[in-house]
């Protein structure tokens, strides 16, 4: 209810006449009250303005209110009740600063009854009982203002604590997504005290990793780098940690340790941060552990087949150019006198043929290589003798023994013994390994071939008394690309691929190669065994057909853009009835009036592709007529093979072709027409 401070009309000193001039000096008490409160105040955050003028407002209307009420009804001055202070109380207040605000109030206003009572005779009742009036009142909005305090901090602390809550909670979460992210990556998570000299382990994976039994509890960092750590990295260690608790920085550092139940060794990788000391050795060190053996291997694999194919890439180099030296000076000395001298003529023949067919070698190695690594080397199986193959291989090798006077000991089978494999790669690893061993074995050195039966198994072992193979070296010998490391000294030729080639056709035949050797310059032997096949009545396929010279001359038509590899082939096959053609049109004209029983088809052709005119020969070729189409290129991978099959060519030969098996192309097709007049 508004409440009118009317004078009294008797002029009488009364408590509604001390609210009437509170009412008219309210704006002097104001000015006056908020001056000295913004002089003493803490606060910071409470409005300097109107928040202040509302505050002295609710103070001022409680008093005067207080005193209307008094002065009407007598008795309810001892019970005093105020309005709740609600938003009058500036936010900004601590408890100190309203007391404080509410004192300075309190004490205006007595000056002010004091001031009101003063100059005329009064009742001391009346003055009493406005002062006590007052001091009432202003306890009530005392009260009121703890009990608005009590209730803000009980929400604040409410708040605080569901926040806290909600932290913890959220804590707890990140804590478990680590717990599971560390044990997911096999990180285990430590502290070390150095005043305590103890350790704490935060999860298992430290138990896992250094192999201590979880019942013994956690190593203190002493156990830890005396009986786990590898001793020659304890040195390292400490210095690391030493620097570090100098300089402050992170500790990051990789060593080796034995775990604790099986003495495996082990590549750790530490990081953490250790906390400066207050005092000597007060220090803590938290960390994470974290097993890397499995990287470390891998790296230095890789370091090492890096290093392995620099190796190669220069040998490689060097093992091409190598040939190609005395091929030009044979063409060189054929083309300056050399030639009309036979002597001289076969004997430039011979060099260009053999360093030829070493270059041939050294493509057919890498392009194993390729076929073996993609996965694309494919076995023609068949059931033959495991002697044959001996043999051939004896026979590639041969020479290159006679010319290092080599004495070969062969030690045969008395009987056949037949397996079921592809001839021509069984014939390749026995190959290898005598090259091996007459390459890594000095003049007039001893090599051994001894072929056994044990049990279902057939057994080849090639032995020499050459360089020998170093006991740290032998486990790496049919690694790719090691070459003379292994025989502990430089390389002797090759491409450091030999061995790796025979260890892979070996066990795709279900055999299996071993290397032994007792050390340098011991000699080595290695042993190829490969499974029986049960079927040991059949017989190789007869051959001696295929070595029957040629009777009667065959129409050949050779097609190929490099005039020198044609007429080159010409002369070979000097024998027959041969034409040259330089281009797949000149080909198809050649053939329509010449009538080729076979043809050696280059398929690299400019315009129209071997593939093309192979095709078209097909498509004029005259019923009950014989032709053989053989396809030539330098491309020989299986997909090439398909293509060429698919064009229309009988067989496919690899460019530089092997006369002997060009020849034995030209021997069949004889035999099969005896009348080819």
């Amino acid at each position: 209810m508004k409440r009118h401070l009317d004078l009294d009309s008797r002029g009488a000193i009364t408590l509604n006449g001390l609210a009437r001039r509170l009412g008219r000096t309210r704006e002097q008490l104001m000015h006056r009250w908020i001056a000295e409160t913004s002089e003493q105040a803490a606060h910071t955050d409470a409005d300097s303005g109107q928040g202040l003028m509302d505050c002295f407002a609710y103070m001022l209307a409680e008093v005067c209110a207080a005193l209307l009420v008094a002065e009407s009804d007598a008795s309810l001055s001892a019970h005093v009740a105020v309005a709740h202070p609600g938003r009058f109380w500036p936010e900004g207040w601590r408890v100190t600063d309203l007391f404080r605000n509410i004192d300075l109030m309190q004490r205006f206003l007595k000056d002010e009854i004091r001031a009101y009572f003063g100059p005329v005779a009064a009742s001391v009742d009346v003055h009493i009982r406005a002062h006590d009036i007052v001091e009432r009142t202003f306890r009530a909005m005392i009260e009121n203002a703890i009990e608005a305090q009590m209730q803000r901090q009980a929400a604040e602390v409410a708040a605080a604590q569901d926040s806290l809550h909600t932290a913890l909670t959220a804590l707890k979460l990140t804590e478990e997504r680590l717990r599971v992210a560390t044990s997911a990556a096999g990180i285990g998570i430590f502290e070390w005290c150095g005043a305590s000299r103890q350790g704490v382990w935060e999860n298992r994976q430290m138990y896992e990793i250094t192999g201590q039994p979880e019942e013994r509890g956690p190593l203190t960092e002493t156990e830890f780098i005396t009986s786990v750590v590898h001793p020659d990295d304890v040195e390292l260690l400490k210095c690391h940690f030493q620097s570090r608790l100098v300089s402050g920085e992170p500790v990051h550092v990789a060593f080796r340790l034995h775990r604790v139940t099986d003495r495996a060794l082990r590549t750790v990788e530490m990081f953490g941060y250790l906390r400066p000391p207050v005092q000597q050795d007060d220090y803590t060190f938290i960390g994470s552990l974290c097993d890397v053996t499995e990287r470390t291997d891998a790296e230095a694999k890789l370091q090492d087949a890096d290093r392995r194919k620099d190796i190669f890439l220069a040998t490689l180099a060097h093992e091409l150019r190598n040939p190609l030296a005395p091929v030009r000076n044979a063409a060189h000395l054929l083309g300056h006198g050399a030639g009309a001298d036979p002597a001289k003529r076969e004997w430039l023949r011979n060099v260009i043929e053999r360093q030829t067919g070493h270059l041939s070698h050294l493509i057919d190695d890498l392009l194993d290589v390729s076929r073996i690594t993609t996965g694309k080397i494919e076995l023609k199986r068949e059931v033959f003798d495991i002697r044959l193959a001996l043999d051939h291989a004896l026979e590639i090798t041969m020479p290159a023994a006679l010319q290092r006077h080599h004495d070969i000991v062969r030690l045969s089978l008395a009987h056949p013994v037949y397996v079921h494999g592809d001839p021509a790669r069984i014939t390749q690893t026995f190959s290898n390994l005598l090259d091996n061993a007459i390459k890594y074995t000095d003049e007039g050195g001893r090599i051994v071939v001894c072929a056994t039966l044990v049990g279902q198994e057939v057994s080849v072992t090639v032995s020499d008394t050459g360089t020998g193979i170093s006991g740290d070296a032998l486990p790496h010998v049919f690694d790719l690309f090691v070459q003379g490391s292994c025989h502990g000294e430089p390389s002797r030729g090759g491409l450091g691929i030999g061995l790796s080639v025979c260890k892979t056709l070996t066990e795709m035949h279900c055999g299996t190669i071993v290397a032994r050797s007792e050390g340098k310059n011991r000699g080595s032997e290695f042993e190829i065994r490969l499974p029986v096949c049960q079927g040991s009545n059949q017989r190789a396929k007869d051959d001696a057909e295929a070595g029957r010279p040629p009777s009667d001359p065959l129409r050949v038509l050779i097609v190929d853009d490099n005039s020198d590899a044609a007429l080159s082939l010409a002369m070979i096959l000097d024998a027959h009835d041969v034409r040259t053609a330089h281009s797949g049109e000149e080909a198809l004209q050649i053939a329509a009036a010449f009538e080729p029983q076979i043809v050696f088809l280059d398929l690299g052709l400019p315009g129209i592709s071997g593939y093309e005119v192979a095709r078209r020969l097909r498509d004029r070729q005259a019923a009950g007529k014989r032709l053989e189409i053989v396809a030539v290129s330098g491309y020989g991978q299986p997909e090439d093979v398909t293509r060429s099959a698919g064009a229309g060519c009988d067989s496919h030969l690899v460019k530089p072709v092997d006369i002997e098996e060009l020849l034995a192309i030209i021997r069949r097709m004889t035999s099969e027409n005896p009348s080819t007049a």
